[in-house]
């Protein structure tokens, strides 16, 4: 009798503008003294010392970017349709119900929601770096202020979903630009053309973002470093945000490519005709399955795509047979195949698992058991890993870039390095960081192949397993007016190593040589200058950046240093 009425349909929530928010923040604009008039935050990389960079390039700087496709996506198109052209009572409908079931009737008045509906705008100024500027840790690249008196805690209520939405693509937009420096060097220690760099770094993250939007904002980072990117929606992305147009400028492509279920399938149905073809009865089931997937590759490369550009995933079964066997069997229809309208005419094999670094490279003669001086070879013509005992064989020894170099030969760079044939190249994309990524081009260039023989897909295993501690990002208020007095408002906790000590006061950022520096307690006037500049305000977007004009600021905002001149740790 006492059950509850399930016979009422709620209305959905949807995204309520003013509840993307933790719980605490609906109590901070009563919580600020009554007279407080005006109030100033910064949102600010506080430290590097989580984040998965390499030391010998890492310069202590993020690359700032999101800024743009958040106003618009939250504080222009969310907050206007869900609040401001909505009426009164509606817009606050919902937080309210909100604030009542979780803190209790009343506990968070909404008369400052209403009198915010009644202004009509968000009072709101934000002050930002030209985004894609690589910014020093410790200086704040965008600050926040409100624009009315009557309403100061707007400048630190959006605290939590600006951190929310902006951390995570600039730290991948940094990570991403990491990348781009350490291929870009090795491009230049082993003369590969510098051009290859924009698509050696592909994004294969977006399967384990964490969710579409999570996907395509990150993988617009990547963009900005790299053109090569298997996330369609951050095309989209650019865009919808960043005065991007694919039809007039490149902002991202790919190659057609296989699967392990596309592969399987199709060397597993090839093998069971097989198994009934009375000419195939002497042969194994481990030398039928080798027969199919030599058929299945010779259709991908002669009839499915018989030019241009295809990726076959190669470790379904046995990539080592696919590597040395097959690829030599199929090397004239490979080097038959025809050049698209852009002049390629390659077939990557893709590996996809083992320990990237040894299956692209192989092994050096001190990793393996030595006898006077020299590998030992078993009987069986394997080799013994002296780390972990297991053997291994010839191939594996040779690693799959020599192997395809034994196969089909190529050219050298002017710096004596070598680069496959043109119709052949590899991509790796399981488990690549910047670690591997490094050890991969140095072992390559230590065996005398140029760095361009490879192409890296980076996944979620380096751009989602990241934090806000990646780079410390954090918004604090660090400055106020009440009652017509000035305070500068700092946090420096005894119990911190420093990390958390905040900005004091009124900034100002300089860009100084390849710095950018703050400049704490400053005065009105001189807070109005600087670097930061206003790109919101009152609603309205002052400032509109395209791909093109932040893909340059960043990638000329880094000068590689000469080849060999790095000594890796």
């Amino acid at each position: 009798m006492n059950a509850p009425d399930r016979t009422e349909v709620l209305e959905k929530n949807q995204l309520v503008p003013f509840n993307l928010a933790d719980f605490y923040k609906t109590g901070h604009p009563s919580m600020y003294p009554k007279a407080t008039t005006r109030l100033v935050a910064n949102f600010t990389p506080r430290s590097a010392k989580y984040a998965p960079v390499l030391r010998e390039l890492f310069d202590d700087k993020v690359v700032w970017f999101g800024l743009q496709g958040f106003i618009q996506e939250c504080l222009i198109d969310l907050f206007g349709a869900e609040f401001f052209q909505k009426p009164k009572a509606q817009a606050v409908r919902k937080y309210k119900r909100r604030m009542d079931t979780a803190l209790g009737p009343d506990a968070v008045p909404v008369a400052s929601l209403e009198a915010l509906h009644d202004l009509g705008h968000l009072p709101l100024e934000i002050r930002s770096l030209p985004e894609g500027s690589r910014v020093d840790i410790k200086v704040p690249p965008v600050i926040f202020t409100n624009t009315h008196p009557d309403f100061p805690w707007v400048s630190t209520y959006f605290e939590t979903v600006v951190s929310c939405e902006s951390w995570k693509p600039s730290t991948v937009a940094t990570i991403a630009f990491e990348f781009r420096k350490l291929l870009t060097y090795f491009a230049n220690t082993t003369g590969a053309p510098l051009d290859f760099v924009n698509w050696q770094g592909h994004d294969f993250s977006m399967r384990g973002m964490s969710g579409v939007h999570d996907a395509m904002r990150c993988g617009a980072g990547h963009l900005l470093s790299f053109t090569g990117t298997d996330t369609i929606p951050a095309i989209d992305y650019l865009e919808d945000h960043y005065g991007a147009n694919a039809e007039r400028e490149l902002v991202g492509g790919s190659i057609p490519a296989s699967e392990h279920s596309v592969m399987a399938l199709r060397i597993l149905l090839t093998q069971q005709r097989l198994e009934r073809d009375p000419a195939q009865a002497m042969l194994d089931p481990k030398a039928l399955r080798r027969k199919a997937e030599l058929e299945v590759i010779r259709e991908f490369v002669t009839e499915g795509y018989p030019q241009g550009m295809v990726s076959l995933v190669s470790d379904t079964f046995d990539f080592w047979n696919v590597m040395t066997v097959i690829a030599k069997e199929l090397k004239a229809d490979i080097l038959a195949r025809r050049p698209d309208a852009l002049g390629n005419a390659k077939v990557v094999f893709r590996p996809d698992s083992g320990d990237p670094v040894k299956i692209l490279t192989g092994y050096t003669d001190d990793e393996l058991v030595q006898r006077d001086g020299q590998p030992v070879v078993t009987e069986t013509g394997r080799y013994t890993v002296k780390a972990s005992g297991e053997t291994i064989s010839e191939a594996e020894r040779t690693g799959a870039v020599e192997c395809l170099w034994n196969i089909y030969g190529g050219t050298t760079t002017e710096k004596g390095y070598k680069v496959l044939d043109s119709h052949v190249g590899l991509i790796y994309g399981d488990s690549i960081t910047l670690t591997r990524a490094r050890d991969i081009m140095l072992r390559m260039a230590a065996k005398g192949f140029a760095s361009c023989n490879v192409v890296l897909g980076i996944g979620s295993y380096v751009y989602g397993m990241n934090s806000r501690d990646t780079f410390g990002y954090a918004l604090k208020a660090i400055y106020a007016e009440v009652d017509g007095e000035a305070v500068d408002i700092y946090k420096d906790p005894a119990t911190d190593d420093g990390t958390k000590k905040s900005a004091k006061g009124l900034p100002r950022v300089e860009k100084e040589g390849d710095h950018f520096v703050l400049y704490e307690q400053q005065t009105v006037e001189q807070a109005e200058g600087g670097a930061l500049v206003p790109v919101f305000r009152n609603g309205e977007l002052l400032v509109k950046q395209s791909l093109a004009e932040i893909r340059e600021r960043l990638q000329s905002s880094w000068t590689c240093p000469e080849a060999g001149s790095i000594v890796w740790g």
